[in-house]
C-alpha cells in the first residue's frame, strides 16, 4: 500500500529512513528515485548520502550541521511536489545472458538440487524456453543496488504475465560469479563468487562490478547499475558468450546503454 503521506523513521543518530509504503511496486520505487534525485540535484543542508532502495530512501545527515526534526521538517515540504510525478530519467541497459549455462547446471549438481531453470518452469507451468522468453519479454527497472558491489535487484515493468520463485530453503555454500539469479519477481546478479538462495538463470560475459575500473563504461565508478536503470535482457548462445567474455577480459568491449526516460504511463501493467 502506497502511504499517503511518506514515514519518516530515524536509524540512529546520523540518518533517517524516508518510508512510502509496505510492499513492493515500481510505483513506490519511482517516488523513492525521485525524492533521491532532487536531493541530489537541490541539496538539503546537513545531508551527506542518500541510499535509494525499493520503497525506502536513506538519508544520512551531520548531526552538527542540522537536526532530525528540521530535516524531516524539510522534507516535508518537498514531498509533495515529487508525489505526482510520471516521468523521470532512466538509463537502458542491455544484459546479454546465456541462460541455462554450464556453470548454473554444475552449481545445481554441487547443491543436490534440480536445474534451477527446470525448476522455474515446472512450479510456473511453463518450459525452460517459456521462462526465457518472459525474462526477455519485459524492461526491468532496478530498483536497489546493494548488498555485495553490483548485486542489483530489478522488477519487471509489465506484469501483465507473473512468473515467480522461492529462494533455496537452505542457501547455497557457493555461487559462480557473473550468474544472473531470480526470486520473487527480482532479477539479481552475483558479481564475485559467494554463497546465496536465488534460483540461476543464467550467466553473462559482461563484467557488470569493475573495481580496477579496465572497461570504458566505468569510468564513473566501478559499479555499472545503478537505481533508476531499465534492463533488458537478451537470450546468447555458447558461442555468442565467448566472443563477448573475450572482448571484456581485453578491455574493449562497449556496453549497449542509452540514456532516456522511464514514464510511468508506458508501463499500465507494471509489478
Amino acid at each position: 500500500m502506497l502511504y499517503e503521506t511518506p514515514v519518516h523513521r530515524p536509524l540512529g543518530d546520523l540518518a533517517m529512513a524516508v518510508e512510502v509504503s509496505d510492499e513492493l511496486h515500481v510505483e513506490h520505487s519511482f517516488r523513492i528515485f525521485a525524492l533521491d534525485l532532487s536531493l541530489k540535484d537541490d541539496p538539503l543542508p546537513g545531508v551527506t548520502e542518500t541510499v535509494p532502495t525499493h520503497r525506502t530512501l536513506g538519508v544520512i545527515f551531520d548531526p552538527f550541521v542540522t537536526s532530525y526534526r528540521e530535516l524531516s521538517d524539510a522534507l516535508r515540504e518537498r514531498e509533495p511536489e515529487l508525489a505526482g510525478l510520471s516521468e523521470l530519467p532512466s538509463r537502458l541497459v542491455e544484459i546479454p545472458i546465456w541462460y541455462d549455462d554450464p556453470w548454473s547446471q554444475e552449481c545445481a549438481r554441487q547443491h543436490n538440487v534440480p536445474s534451477n531453470m527446470d525448476y522455474l518452469a515446472d512450479i510456473n507451468d511453463t518450459t525452460v524456453q517459456g521462462v526465457i522468453d518472459w525474462h526477455i519479454g519485459r524492461e526491468h527497472w532496478v530498483s536497489a543496488v546493494g548488498f555485495q558491489p553490483s548485486t542489483y535487484q530489478a522488477i519487471p515493468l509489465d506484469a501483465s504475465q507473473v512468473i515467480s520463485a522461492p529462494k533455496y530453503e537452505r542457501p547455497r555454500k557457493t555461487t559462480p560469479a557473473g550468474i544472473v539469479c531470480f526470486a520473487g519477481q527480482i532479477t539479481s546478479y552475483y558479481p564475485i563468487e559467494s554463497p546465496g538462495g536465488y534460483q540461476l538463470l543464467g550467466r553473462t560475459p559482461l563484467e557488470l562490478y569493475d573495481p580496477e575500473q579496465r572497461l570504458p563504461n566505468f569510468k564513473d565508478g566501478p559499479v555499472l547499475p545503478k537505481v533508476g536503470d531499465r534492463h533488458r535482457y537478451v537470450s546468447i548462445g555458447e558461442d555468442e558468450y565467448h566472443e563477448l567474455r573475450a572482448r571484456v577480459e581485453e578491455g574493449i568491449h562497449e556496453y549497449r546503454m542509452e540514456e532516456g526516460v522511464c514514464r510511468l504511463d508506458a508501463y499500465p501493467e507494471a509489478a
